[in-house]
Parts: structure tokens; C-alpha cells; sequence
């Protein structure tokens, strides 16, 4: 299966850095960069626990957002390839 994943563009838009998710989450920094760059897909387990994060984040900051796993990573068809 192939995903465009948006940790990338949802940390920008919450001011978030990758070492702030991977501190909270109890992974390293360079999971999420891989995550971010669509080097890997997360567990099931790791997937909620990054949409918790960020929708936990967006409540401080006042946002009225809500993400799920599926707007975090995308799926994308045959045909089109996730970028690098």
C-alpha cells in the first residue's frame, strides 16, 4: 500500500518539531522523520497515538480540528507514487 503521509505539514501548522512529537510519543526523532518522509508506515498502535497528539495539540492552541489516521496518511492509488 502506498500513503503520502502529512505529519510534516500538520507539525508546521500546529508549530510542532519532530523531536517534540517523538519526545511525547516515547519514539525517536528519526521514526518520525521516516514516518514524515514516507520511508515507513507506523503500527496501528503508534498511528492513533500521533492523531491523539496532534488533535490534543490543536485543542490547546484553540484550533477546531480534528485529524484521523486517515488524514494523516493517505492512501493513494496504484498509479501514483507517494514523494519522497
Amino acid at each position: 500500500m502506498n500513503c503520502i503521509c502529512h505529519i510534516k505539514t500538520i507539525a508546521t501548522r500546529l508549530d510542532v518539531t519532530q523531536l517534540e512529537i517523538a519526545e511525547a510519543l516515547g519514539v525517536s526523532r528519526n521514526t518520525i522523520t521516516d514516518l514524515s518522509r514516507n520511508k515507513s508506515l507506523p503500527n496501528l498502535a503508534l498511528a492513533y497515538k500521533i492523531v491523539d497528539f496532534f488533535n490534543a495539540r490543536a485543542k490547546e492552541k484553540g484550533m477546531d480540528i480534528r485529524w484521523t489516521v486517515e488524514d494523516i496518511w493517505e492512501r493513494t492509488t496504484e498509479h501514483e507514487k507517494a514523494p519522497d
